[in-house]
């Protein structure tokens, strides 16, 4: 399962990636870890960007960039 599954309000444990180095660079550079807990907050409109909570911080992500991240629902 991929974070742009989640629907808005739930929570997931990050389980892997499956992105080219540069895009996993950039999500490893945010905070997006093994094992760490994720949020999704809410969508846009057409679901082009969604917005995550990342422990303090919140993060929107390309639904491009949402596809890459395995997540484990909790």
């Amino acid at each position: 399962m991929t974070l742009d599954s989640l629907k808005d309000g739930e929570s997931a444990l990050i389980i892997g990636f499956e992105a080219p180095l540069e895009l996993k660079n950039r999500l490893l550079n945010f905070g997006f870890l093994k094992n760490k807990k994720i949020k999704k907050l809410n969508s846009s409109l057409k679901k082009a960007t969604i917005l995550v909570e990342l422990e303090n911080s919140c993060v929107i992500l390309r639904a491009n960039e949402a596809k890459v991240i395995k997540i484990e629902r909790i």
